[in-house]
């Protein structure tokens, strides 16, 4: 019997030693997975900033883009109107070198000569621009040129 008792002692202790070395990986691993998520924890926040400073970013360019977009018809618009006045121009001198033999053909109408420095200075001035001030500028001077441009035609 006192075998029995010495096994059943020796095996007690062996599972009380076996349950605290549990015990121990128990603490270990929760410690680690504490660890684990602090860190997934920060990681999430440094995304988040990330993801705040992109959104910013991406509606800022958006707008850019916009005004680029805007000042490129305004530009195909201008380029159209200066052609159309040019094939205008070169109509009118053709007309009057037939009836008035002493004017050149090639002298500028001095209206045509202030509209074409008028867009001059309105294109400094939009490459000038800041970009959030961009699209506000743009259909300011397509009014202008247009105002212009009806007076120059009348």
């Amino acid at each position: 019997m006192k075998t029995t008792s010495m096994d059943l002692r020796l095996y007690m202790i062996a599972n009380r030693l076996s349950a605290a070395r549990s015990k121990e990986r128990k603490t270990q691993y929760i410690a680690e997975l504490e660890h684990k998520v602090q860190t997934l924890q920060s990681e999430a926040t440094t995304l988040s900033a990330q993801l705040t400073h992109l959104q910013n970013l991406n509606s800022e360019l958006k707008f850019r883009l916009q005004a680029m977009e805007q000042k490129a018809q305004l530009r195909t618009a201008l380029s159209e109107k200066l052609i159309e006045e040019v094939q205008r121009l070169r109509l009118a001198i053709g007309e009057r070198s037939r009836s008035e033999s002493n004017i050149s053909k090639t002298s500028l109408n001095p209206k045509m000569f202030q509209q074409q420095l008028r867009i001059s200075q309105l294109q400094q001035q939009q490459s000038n621009q800041n970009s959030t001030m961009g699209a506000y500028q743009i259909s300011n001077n397509k009014i202008m040129l247009s105002r212009e441009s009806t007076l120059i035609h009348t």
